[in-house]
């Protein structure tokens, strides 16, 4: 079974706001648009291009304009979030996120990611949360901005890491999003809507119709999953 998680509200939580004035120092430096973290409104469920193009087309930027900077943006947020993020997030995983990556992995599960923000980001925020060791691969905000597109690029990598085809109800995408939820249905995957995030409430997301919803990561532990 291959399990891919979204990180922001699913796995983290709470963060401080380097994630934001990352965006924002790239703005500034690549599109000369000076905005504050405040600014970026609400982002839950978006993929950092899909924020970056909403931005650049409220500030009346260029299309072409904002297509040709996208690559030095990310490049630009992804150092800004390395030099100003914290050492340690540890604090700032969900409920038991940890304990349910080590309880997947010693059931066999493989462990992905999909994930809205820019790949360099998402490791990066893992890494300082200790939890980036439990995932072989990935999709990321920076390779498309429909969060639909995510699945089939994250199901490419993990054939060619894991050395294993996985059919669709052998994979699951966890999520605290309607967004999540979303993306796996339009791939044809299974769904886990985890209600850890700021905005979304077990009621909402139940709402959605996941396959599942769980309060937080350790009810992983008593669903009917095959493993």
């Amino acid at each position: 079974m291959l399990f891919l998680f979204d990180i922001d509200g699913t796995l983290l939580r709470r963060l401080p706001p380097a994630h934001r004035r990352a965006l924002c120092e790239a703005l500034r430096s690549v599109y000369g648009i000076a905005l504050e973290s405040v600014d970026l409104g609400p982002t839950a469920g978006m993929t950092d291009t899909a924020i970056t193009s909403r931005l650049l087309a409220a500030a009346g930027c260029d299309s072409r304009a904002a297509e040709a900077g996208l690559t030095s943006f990310y490049t630009a947020a992804a150092d800004a979030y390395d030099r100003i993020v914290d050492a340690d997030l540890s604090a700032y995983r969900t409920p038991h996120a940890a304990e349910a990556l080590e309880w997947l992995a010693a059931r066999g599960a493989s462990l992905g990611l999909v994930t809205g923000n820019i790949q360099r980001i998402a490791w990066s925020k893992l890494g300082a949360a200790g939890l980036a060791r439990h995932f072989g691969c990935g999709a990321f905000g920076d390779e498309a901005e429909a969060r639909d597109a995510l699945p089939p690029l994250a199901l490419v990598r993990a054939r060619e890491i894991f050395g294993r085809d996985f059919a669709p109800d052998q994979v699951y995408v966890v999520g605290d999003t309607p967004a999540d939820i979303a993306c796996g249905v339009a791939s044809g995957l299974r769904t886990i809507a985890v209600a850890t995030g700021p905005e979304h409430t077990l009621e909402h997301l139940r709402a959605c119709a996941p396959d599942f919803v769980i309060a937080d990561l350790r009810d992983l532990e008593t669903l009917p999953l095959p493993l």
